[in-house]
């Protein structure tokens, strides 16, 4: 076997809740996993055994092709360096068995004195009587840090106080949403932090354009991994935290908390696929679903049910499920309701919210300043997850009801997302849209506002180097099928991710060729801003431009 990543698992994954260490391997030419997988869980047992971890719950998981598989154990938090140590020696010693570097007496004397060294017996003290009192905490190399937010106190790692020493009565929790899924998750977090501002309280949320609080950014970058999380947790103003969750922070070190009080899954659609394992769009829901497996007992977890792989999730989670739909016939949502479950709809140009028997329209959809009159319907799918998320927390429903329409009225309110502006009589339309479920979307609202005009369409596009050939072929074809009067490929410099710069633009171009456009119809620029620097010098008054996975905003603007 060969390993393809080792790493330490600090949060809950779609392997389990508690802190582990995990390796993804590649079988070599000769190897199967029915072979490889019982000879590294008795090279594993054996090390356990030695280092005194004998109960430690293993798990793997073979990949969707065959020739591969995640290897991993649950291990104590406060020495997850170690424990991916002692996971890569049961790997190498069952790949090779005679191999006499590998015996276990000499590694086990060693991985002991790593285990030793990284023990912090006040740390896990302190963790357990948080525990105990129902008080979330969680560690890093920033600190120990028990309760959240406002209600917080955070200690260096090397002066961890002694339980009697903590001004418990001070400490305890805010509340806590999670936000994942393939499309809608900032949009969705951004309109959660309003509601939880405009209920009265000092929100943040992170994401994939950095720490927000108060509506204000606080730091920039993509945030959406448990890192930024924490960093936001530990600020002393905050009052509520919507955590953007992305699949990567996911995957890589799972969600930040043990316990949130609500969780929101919009969609899953085919996006990254091949990574981590990952191989299908259900393996992929699994690994998002890690932050349902967090929330309390008697918080929600929020599906949507119009995503099928959601659908398919149904029954797993240990708090209720909360779904919503655009179809009020949807027949999950009739079987919900019938049971005394709760969903969010839309009917007769309302979203409704259903408890049982029970119904109550909320807002008219053309009221929604995000859904463009109705003809941005991802938006209303995102304001019917949110609407279902809200009614479930600390926020007033009028309060619910008022942000659901007030929101986005602003251009400012949701950055990169759907954001429009005039120049010289020409529309520029922004959008992160970077799959094709986001493209898909985006042709319905180009479609609206192209009638609404009459002008010609000139469509910026670049995309990362970390999607396969046939996938940027895939997405030249979704932006072919809104029908652009011209093209503009673009580079993305800091996102070559392995390419050579040029080799993403000639497979975009190639791809809109195959799907119509004609080449004389197609230029190239280095970047977005020559891009769109290009467009509007091709555009004249009526016409419009669009951006698609726009992430540039300063120099754009």
């Amino acid at each position: 076997m060969r390993i393809l990543d080792s790493r330490r698992l600090t949060g809950p994954t779609m392997y389990g809740p508690e802190p582990a260490a995990i390796a993804e391997v590649a079988f070599e030419p000769g190897e199967s996993w029915s072979q490889c997988e019982p000879a590294w869980r008795d090279a594993l047992a054996s090390m356990l055994a030695a280092v005194g971890w004998s109960d430690a719950r293993r798990f793997s998981r073979r990949f969707a092709d065959g020739g591969g598989a995640a290897l991993g154990f649950e291990a104590p938090p406060d020495a997850l360096y170690a424990a991916t140590e002692v996971n890569e020696w049961a790997i190498a010693a069952a790949s090779q068995p005679d191999d006499p570097t590998l015996a276990l007496g000499d590694h086990a004397s060693r991985l002991r004195e790593a285990i030793a060294a990284e023990h912090r017996p006040e740390l896990l003290a302190l963790l357990r009587e948080a525990a105990a009192r129902g008080v979330p905490a969680f560690f890093d190399e920033d600190g120990v840090t028990v309760g959240l937010g406002a209600r917080s106190q955070t200690w260096p790692l090397d002066a961890v106080p002694s339980a009697t020493a903590v001004p418990w009565s001070q400490l305890g929790a805010i509340p806590v949403v999670a936000v994942t899924g393939t499309n809608g998750k900032t949009t969705s977090a951004r309109w959660l932090a309003r509601m939880f501002k405009s209920a009265g309280l000092v929100a943040g949320n992170t994401s994939t354009d950095g720490i927000a609080v108060d509506g204000s950014l606080v730091e920039t970058g993509d945030c959406t991994g448990p890192g930024a999380a924490r960093r936001l947790l530990r600020r002393p103003e905050l009052q509520a935290a919507v955590l953007e969750a992305a699949r990567g922070g996911l995957l890589r070190r799972g969600f930040a908390l043990r316990w949130c009080d609500a969780a929101l899954l919009t969609n899953v659609s085919d996006d990254h696929l091949g990574e981590w394992g990952i191989a299908t769009v259900d393996e992929l829901a699994q690994a998002k679903a890690a932050i349902a497996t967090a929330v309390r007992p008697g918080g929600r977890v929020v599906l949507g049910a119009d995503s099928p792989p959601l659908v398919r999730l149904r029954g797993r989670f240990a708090a209720p499920q909360v779904w919503f739909s655009q179809r009020a016939d949807h027949p999950l949502l009739l079987e919900v309701l019938a049971q005394g479950g709760e969903a969010c709809w839309i009917e007769d140009g309302a979203i409704v919210h259903g408890r049982a028997h029970a119904r109550a329209p909320l807002v008219a959809v053309d009221e929604i300043a995000l859904a463009l009159g109705g003809a941005a319907r991802h938006n209303l799918a995102n304001a019917l997850g949110v609407a279902a998320t809200a009614l479930g927390l600390p926020i007033p429903r009028e309060v619910v009801c008022d942000t659901l329409r007030s929101f986005g009225r602003d251009v400012h309110d949701n950055p990169g997302r759907l954001e429009r502006y005039e120049k010289d009589g020409v529309l520029v339309l922004l959008d992160f849209a970077h799959n094709r479920d986001g493209l898909r979307q985006q042709r319905e609202v180009v479609a609206s506002l192209r009638r609404a005009r009459g002008g010609r369409l000139v469509v910026s596009f670049g995309m990362a180097g970390d999607r396969s050939d046939e996938a940027l072929m895939e997405l030249a074809g979704e932006i072919a099928a809104m029908r652009p009067d011209h093209v503009i490929v673009r580079e993305e410099p800091e996102y070559l991710r392995g390419r050579e710069p040029g080799v993403v633009p000639a497979i975009l171009r190639r791809g809109f060729e195959a799907h119509g456009i004609a080449p004389e119809a197609i230029d190239q620029a280095d970047d977005e801003r020559a891009a769109v620097a290009a467009a509007l010098r091709w555009a004249r008054s009526g016409d419009m431009v669009a951006v698609f996975a726009h992430t540039e905003r300063e120099p754009i603007l």
